[in-house]
């Protein structure tokens, strides 16, 4: 059984990709945005829960 390599790199930009959206979604958790805070707040939160799930579970590069 193979596993699928993936470089330390791509980790550290997952990494810092998952912080950056963290630090948007408090940003925009102070901003007046009316009934667009929970639609945004959950798009981060769906994308941040993708990012986690395909690459660290490794379920992008299973079979």
């Amino acid at each position: 059984m193979s596993g699928h390599i993936v470089s330390p790199r791509l980790y550290y930009v997952i990494f810092i990709t998952l912080m950056v959206l963290t630090g948007v979604t408090v940003w925009v958790a102070f901003l007046d945005l009316k009934f667009m805070n929970t639609i945004v707040a959950l798009t981060i939160a769906v994308t941040k829960a993708t990012l986690v799930v395909l690459f660290f579970m490794h379920v992008k590069y299973s079979e």
